[in-house]
């Protein structure tokens, strides 16, 4: 099981999302780990097209926020944005998400993901 802690993420303040405790996730031999406090703001789906794709879901919550930690530390860790895309892809996957919306929602990091990514 490529998940070895209980994902506990809460609303946090009208806008972000907060990781309760630390996560711990295992996909392609790698091991992404996230501490409890991290916020993100989940999928960024603009407010046009979320009766499409919502910024939240059960097959695509745990790929966002570690998309989003993998983009604000993925430089640190030795993790290209190319790389950080491909895990959100895949986690997706594993997650259950349909073949028409993990490409989507990777498409659309891979287009417009350079304007987030953090490379310092």
């Amino acid at each position: 099981m490529p998940e070895l802690d209980d994902f506990e993420l809460k609303y946090y303040d009208g806008k972000d999302f907060i990781l309760e405790k630390n996560y711990r996730y295992m996909i392609n031999g790698k091991l992404i780990h996230i501490p409890a406090g991290f916020k993100c703001d989940l999928a960024s789906v603009p407010r046009v097209f979320r009766n499409i794709i919502n910024t939240y879901g059960k097959d695509h919550t745990k790929a966002a926020v570690i998309h989003d930690w993998l983009y604000r530390n993925g430089h640190k860790l030795g993790v290209s944005r190319k790389e950080a895309d491909k895990i959100f892809l895949a986690v997706m996957k594993e997650q259950g998400a349909g073949f028409f919306k993990r490409q989507l929602m990777y498409r659309a990091v891979r287009t417009f993901g350079m304007f987030a990514y953090k490379e310092d």
